[in-house]
């Protein structure tokens, strides 16, 4: 790994310490319970992990299939709805 590539996860690692209290307020355990799978998988993978195109393979890979991430999380769209959201507070600038 390159010295590039140490930089990223120190930001990405420090991005989610920074916001995820604001994040998780907004979640139930469920919810919080995947989104922190899948801030793990962004600290030590990279920002394509946050890809809406990836959503459902981070579920499959979370809950074993498609049909159980729905009984656990609810519809498509509210799970699509939650993937984006909590991605605007991971975000968002601290303000000075």
């Amino acid at each position: 790994m390159g010295m590039e590539n140490c930089f990223d996860v120190v930001s990405r690692a420090a991005r989610v310490e920074t916001n995820k209290g604001n994040i998780y307020n907004m979640l139930n355990e469920k919810q919080r319970d995947f989104v922190s799978y899948v801030l793990r998988n962004y600290v030590d993978v990279g920002v394509d992990e946050l890809d809406v195109a990836k959503l459902s393979t981070a579920l499959t890979a979370k809950y074993g299939s498609l049909h159980t991430a729905q009984q656990e999380l609810g519809t498509v769209q509210e799970n699509q709805g939650t993937f984006i959201d909590f991605q605007q507070h991971l975000y968002k600038e601290i303000a000075a």
